[in-house]
């Protein structure tokens, strides 16, 4: 299990964080996490982020809202008139009061109703591929700083075996059996180490701030993390996966929406607007009666026809887009499970052969240069070479873990 105390005390915070919040955090963290942080809890924190959470459930609120919206009744209205020849305030003057209200004869609003809930189902959908998108990039950001910190020992090992070779190097140049050029060349090997040190250190500080950015825990507290590079292998079949997709099902129910949107267009027939009343006549002889109004537009010049075809483009590409995704997840599916699989094999060959040989290659070299049986050129490329093996199977071990993490996200798995 790395430890990351040592890189996390000399973390710079992002920004300027207000005081009571850092010291609230940070003091809420230290007692929760008392710990090493693990993959698992890096995405419940994500996950349960406050900010995180109205982000990918405001969608779905929206569209519960547009349901509403579009199964409350209309609204009638009241309207009051008032004529008179000879002045509002004499004879035979007239007040008309009515209350009006559309209704639907069609069909259109109970299919716009429809479409809707249509749309709410695709936000639902999409609530899970937003789970899933900030699953995998929790993931990302805390195998990141696995691997990050996994190259960081890998170079403090290096940085310690060339200190070693120095210190031979010095013994062989006093003893007269070395040249004062073979230790300046350990030396300026030894030179390279603060830029590849200092790179570490960045890579180390940007996955930590990708972690802080995600969760809102600052990860300079942590006692460390827990995990290991090299995920697991599942066999998952491309048609399978398509038709489980969250993705899919989204753009499924989108394609329904449009379907009811363009049912609704198709409708012609108006809507019919009817009113009741009284009409009260004042004066001598005044008397009130009812008052019956029925009113709808003439479908002369415009027969919806502009909407109508709007929505069927709609509804053409939201199904093409259906038939696409399909193929596409398909696709993408079988081709990150073949690559999930072919770094995971290439990984675990490698660390069980390569990483063996590069531990020798170096216990040799050491050896061997101490008992001048070698040049300092041969340690020095022997110890370089073991290094490269170790980065080397730590990127293996990244690129499998990145392309399971990729096959997740593309399923919208969000457990």
């Amino acid at each position: 299990m790395p430890d990351l105390r040592h890189l996390f005390a000399s973390k710079t915070p992002i920004g300027a964080r207000p005081l009571l919040v850092a010291l609230t955090a940070l003091t809420a963290t230290a007692t929760a996490y008392a710990q090493p942080l693990t993959a698992d809890e890096t995405v419940r924190l994500a996950l349960e982020n406050a900010d995180n959470r109205i982000v990918i459930d405001a969608p779905v609120d929206r569209a519960a809202g547009q349901v509403r919206s579009a199964r409350t009744w209309r609204n009638p209205e009241l309207s009051v008139e008032r004529e008179g020849a000879d002045g509002f305030g004499g004879d035979g003057s007239e007040t008309f009061v009515q209350v009006e209200r559309e209704f639907d004869l069609s069909g259109r609003r109970n299919l716009q109703a429809l479409g809707a809930e249509a749309d709410l189902e695709a936000a639902r959908f999409g609530r899970r591929v937003g789970r899933a998108d900030l699953r995998a990039e929790a993931e990302a950001a805390f195998y990141a700083l696995l691997a990050s910190d996994a190259e960081r020992q890998a170079l403090a090992g290096f940085a310690e075996q060339l200190s070693e070779l120095q210190t031979a190097t010095h013994r062989r140049v006093d003893a007269g059996d070395a040249s004062q050029l073979e230790l300046e060349r350990v030396r300026q090997e030894t030179l390279r180490l603060p830029a590849l040190q200092a790179e570490t250190r960045l890579a180390v500080e940007r996955a930590q701030d990708e972690l802080y950015i995600l969760t809102g825990v600052d990860t300079r507290i942590l006692e460390g993390l827990s995990g290991t590079l090299l995920p697991e292998v599942r066999d998952i079949s491309g048609a399978s996966a398509a038709a489980a997709s969250p993705r899919l099902q989204m753009l499924e129910a989108e394609a329904a929406a449009a379907g009811a949107r363009e049912d609704a267009a198709s409708r012609v027939t108006p809507d019919v607007t009817l009113g009741v009343g009284v009409r009260h006549t004042e004066g001598m002889g005044g008397e009130t009666g009812l008052l019956v109004t029925a009113s709808a537009p003439l479908p002369l010049f415009d027969r919806n026809e502009g909407e109508r075809q709007s929505a069927e483009a709609d509804a053409r590409m939201a199904e093409a887009r259906v038939r696409v995704e399909r193929r596409r997840l398909q696709a993408d599916a079988e081709r990150l499970r073949r690559r999930a699989a072919a770094f995971h094999a290439t990984a675990s060959g490698y660390q069980a052969e390569a990483l063996t040989s590069a531990v020798e290659l170096r216990r040799i070299a050491l050896v061997s240069y101490a008992g001048g049986e070698i040049g300092v050129l041969e340690a020095i490329d022997a110890i370089r070479t073991a290094y490269e093996a170790e980065v080397h199977a730590i990127t293996l071990q990244r690129q499998a873990r990145q392309a399971t993490i990729a096959l997740h996200q593309l399923l919208a798995e969000t457990e």
